[in-house]
């Protein structure tokens, strides 16, 4: 060990930044400022930076003096200081100067790296590889290494070949940046690495509690070493562990690793295991009521997840709270527009476009002074429900004339793509900010007004530097190839938040070695955030990065152990509190697994320690919340319709949950689901209903047995009705479902035809019945029954059949869809009483539905008596195919099924519309309701 290099061991229990500030104070006379000029201290992130400036400005300030520190820098600016900094290629540079290389070494050239050409090298493959490329230099420079370096290295040599391949693109690389006069920042680093550039004056380098240094800082201490400066490297631990650091106060993977045996000294009762991400929030929040008065509590965060959903509870606790690493850009609406507008300028996705449809700055640029924007959003929702426009360019081909609305939304939409795309980046990008915000009155203090402008200035700036570089490196990108390059750029920025007056900063993992407070709450410490998990780079695995000498999985564990333990070792005891949170599941239902490092415990306690962190189901203190906290409860005014009509989908609604059908049927709401992209399970079966109805109309078809004839009238329907909806290019999933229709219909026409020939004729097809003009309605309490019957057939012998056809993916019988037979462990409540009745076979059973009941009930009415009832499933397993009859119907169902619709009726008009179910078939207010009617919802007043 050099003696110009000193490292000193702090110890557990004193904070770091009492430590720093005691270090750095040591000699100082009291009646002077405290002058650091002379040093430069080194800290771990701007977080750190920020507490040890205010932390030593509070100590001076009690003598009525000040600190000077002017030279506090980040690992990144001891390799590449902020004076120098004009020297390195910028992000775009670097990006532009690899796309280049790609486009100057003949592919040819490199077929140990691309034995296999790729089909389309143009401008979307360059932009990606020069990712790739930038990415695995990046990860090599922390090393100080380069792809020809690399070539050469034993531990290289069974992919020798690919590097060589690499290294000329390199090359070819380098020589880009060497034209446009500025160079690879990795390759600056690597310089000042082993000639440290100082500023004047410093004669003492001090580290301050770094323990992830990149490996490329060991030459730079070394060089400031040789210099004969004094370098201090302060360790937040003990003296006696000093052999499980290396010189620069790194914790070695051999004595911290996942390996070493390492126990940490914190206990199950510390570990709080939540379901999910809002579960961990609301625990957090409750934590924090518990610690917050018995001292000052802290807060770190290394679940982004649970972090949005902190943010949202402490705002409406009135909380002021601070992300120290600034606000992700993607948090601001503006990013959403432009990337809406990016898929747009790329495909001229319909999906995009209705997205920008509800966003009202879109709206006023594209079709100022439209008169109604309910009308527009509506037409565009019909519009894109019935039809499943691909593209606005598919839609023009779609039965759009009578859309007053919204067929000059489209047409200015496309004038306004064209426009942008005959201009210049950079003024594109101007343009389109003017249109969208020119008419804005913003107040720089204002939230939301101050992050939006500071986006739409960042994204200005990238994309006037794309065009200039573009130009200075001989590249021709498109508009939606500018754009598409540019918000990838944009998305590596983050916003600056103003800190001004907060109650609470959320931390990140590795800035909680800087924590002073003696509660600490950490949240999300999962194996996916901590330690994390590194993606192996395609050409450079982990295996590789730990031979090479670059940060690898073991390295990264071992660091996180080590600020484990400081952690928990400052706490212990009197001296504070240490609580861990870590979730079962994410918010999309990912499955989540314990960090390695709650695993860090004596064997003896390792069983119980796994049990605690995979608790049994019944075992969860706490059940899982809604997606989002309830702010207020919805407040229906319970009113109810007078009802003339009533279908059998309507009744099937009432009885699956009467909340559901009040919302639906009474207030006429639903969901609309703008992206759709594909059929839904109604329009499905409209297309094969469609096609039977054809065979009933074809006379010629009327009495044909033979299969492949009814097989090709049914496809003939089908593929007609398609066209008519869906224009002659439907969307690729239509196609592939209507691949699936066809294959149905075609079974299904074995079973019709073998219906025909087993004496059964259609004499009514899609049989309206109940509507106005209908001279004897059936009427169930005084309402009159309205629906359409699918078919209704008469055998050779005089019998009639209702038959209902049904395409969901799994077949049921007619009973099963009806009636659910009640048994022991059916769970019944006193709302369901009503719905039951008592089957012929003694048992009690429970309407589900009553369509094909009341069906038969109104044609009997009518004078044709029903004698059977059918469904004529055809599934998606083709060999289900099949009519499936309802065994043992009789008039006493019938009467049954008359008797619960009056009742319904009757409930329905009195507005008895509570309590919901807890599940329902419908599904579509789920999201509204917050996945809990019950409580969601103020319920009526008894």
């Amino acid at each position: 060990m050099s003696d110009a290099i000193q490292r000193l061991f702090w110890g557990w229990e004193t904070p770091v930044i009492d430590q720093a500030v005691a270090l750095l104070c040591r000699d100082w006379d009291s009646a002077r400022a405290l002058d650091l000029s002379s040093t430069l201290l080194l800290v771990p992130n701007g977080e750190a930076g920020r507490r040890l400036r205010e932390a030593l400005a509070v100590a001076t300030n009690l003598t009525g003096t000040a600190a000077i520190v002017p030279h506090l820098w980040l690992p990144e600016q001891a390799l590449l200081p902020q004076s120098r900094r004009f020297e390195a290629a910028t992000p775009v540079q670097a990006q532009m100067a690899w796309q280049r290389a790609l486009e100057r070494v003949p592919l040819d050239s490199l077929t140990a790296l691309f034995p296999k050409p790729p089909t389309n090298s143009g401008w979307g493959w360059q932009a990606e590889t020069a990712r790739m490329l930038a990415e695995l230099k990046m990860l090599l420079g922390t090393g100080g290494l380069t792809f020809d370096d690399t070539s050469t290295h034993p531990a290289a040599q069974r992919d020798a070949a690919r590097w060589l391949d690499l290294a000329k693109i390199e090359r070819a690389y380098f020589e880009e940046l060497a034209q446009a006069k500025v160079a690879d920042a990795q390759m600056l680093k690597r310089g000042y690495a082993h000639e440290p550039a100082l500023p004047e004056g410093v004669r003492r380098i001090v580290v301050l509690a770094s323990p992830d240094l990149p490996p490329l800082l060991d030459d730079w201490i070394a060089g400031c070493a040789k210099r004969g400066l004094q370098v201090v490297i302060a360790i937040q631990a003990p003296q006696s562990m000093a052999h499980t650091f290396d010189l620069c106060g790194r914790p070695l993977p051999e004595c911290w690793g996942e390996d070493a045996g390492s126990s940490l000294p914190f206990q199950d009762e510390q570990i709080h295991v939540a379901r999910d991400p809002a579960t961990q929030a609301a625990l957090t929040l409750d934590l924090m009521r518990e610690l917050v008065p018995t001292g000052r509590t802290a807060l770190g965060v290394c679940d982004a997840e649970v972090g949005s959903l902190l943010l949202e509870k402490l705002t409406l606790e009135d909380a002021r709270s601070f992300e120290p690493g600034g606000v992700p850009v993607q948090r601001e609406g503006m990013w959403h527009v432009l990337d809406c507008f990016r898929l747009l300028l790329s495909s001229g996705a319909w999906r995009a476009f209705a997205a920008l449809l509800r966003i009202k700055e879109f709206r006023d640029a594209v079709i100022p002074g439209n008169e109604s924007t309910a009308a527009l959003l509506r037409e565009a929702d019909d519009f894109a429900s019935e039809h499943l426009p691909v593209t606005l360019a598919h839609a023009l081909e779609l039965p759009l004339a009578d859309r007053p609305a919204l067929l000059p939304a489209v047409e200015k939409t496309l004038a306004l793509l064209d426009s942008l795309r005959r201009l210049a980046p950079a003024k594109a990008a101007r343009t389109l900010i003017l249109k969208l915000l020119g008419n804005h009155d913003f107040n720089p203090e204002a939230p939301g007004d101050r992050e939006r402008t500071e986006l739409a200035t960042e994204w200005l700036r990238i994309t006037e530097e794309l065009e200039q570089e573009a130009k200075r490196f001989g590249l021709e990108p498109k508009a939606e190839d500018t754009l598409a390059l540019s918000l990838e750029c944009l998305a590596q920025s983050r916003l600056a938040e103003p800190r001004g007056d907060i109650d609470l900063v959320l931390q990140g993992w590795l800035e909680l070695l800087w924590e002073k407070a003696p509660n600490l709450i950490v949240t999300g410490l999962n194996e996916e955030h901590v330690p994390g998990i590194f993606i192996s780079h395609p050409f450079l695995p982990d295996s590789l990065r730990k031979t090479l000498g670059l940060p690898n999985q073991n390295t990264r564990f071992a660091r996180d152990a080590f600020i484990l333990a400081a952690l928990t070792n400052q706490r212990l005891g009197e001296r504070g509190r240490l609580s861990l949170l870590c979730g079962q599941w994410g918010e999309n239902g990912d499955a989540l697994r314990p960090s390695r490092l709650l695993f860090l415990c004596d064997d003896v306690a390792l069983p119980q320690r796994v049990a605690h962190l995979f608790p049994k189901e019944e075992d969860q203190a706490s059940a899982a919340e809604p997606p989002r906290t309830l702010a207020w409860k919805l407040q229906p005014d319970w009113s109810a319709k007078p009802i003339e009509t009533i279908s059998p989908s309507r009744l099937r609604e009432y009885l699956s949950c009467p909340f559901r059908y009040y919302l639906s049927c009474t207030k006429n709401m639903g969901s609309i689901e703008t992206g759709k992209r594909e059929l839904d399970a109604a329009e499905f079966g409209n297309l094969i209903h469609h096609a039977f109805h054809r065979l009933s109309l074809d006379a010629g078809m009327r009495d044909c047995t033979h299969p492949a004839q009814i097989a090709e009238c049914l496809e003939a329907a089908a593929r007609d009705r398609v066209r008519e909806i869906h224009g002659q290019r439907p969307a690729p999933l239509i196609t592939l479902q209507l691949e699936s229709i066809l294959q149905r219909l075609r079974k299904a026409a074995e079973i019709e035809a073998k219906n025909r020939q087993e004496g059964w004729q259609c004499v009514d097809a899609e049989l309206l019945i109940g509507d106005k003009g209908d001279a004897t309605p059936f009427l169930i309490a005084e309402a009159r029954l309205r629906g359409r019957i699918d078919r209704v057939e008469r055998h050779v012998d005089g019998t009639l059949r209702i038959v209902d056809f049904k395409s969901s993916d799994k077949p049921r019988t007619p009973q099963e869809a009806h009636v659910k037979v009640i048994t022991s462990r059916t769970k019944l409540t006193e709302a369901d009483e009503w719905k039951c009745f008592d089957l012929p076979d003694g048992k009690r059973g429970m309407w589900l539905d009553l369509q094909l009941p009341l069906y038969a009930a109104a044609l009997q009415q009518r004078g044709q008596s029903i004698s059977s009832v059918a469904y004529f499933a055809l599934p998606k397993s083709i060999q289900d195919t099949a009519i499936l009859p309802w065994d043992g119907f009789d008039e006493a169902l019938m009467d049954a099924a008359h008797q619960c619709a009056a009742e319904a009726v009757q409930r329905i008009r009195s507005g008895q519309f509570w309590p919901p179910a807890e599940r329902s078939p419908n599904a579509s207010f789920d999201e509204m309701l917050l996945g809990d009617a019950l409580h969601s919802v103020q319920p009526p007043s008894k």
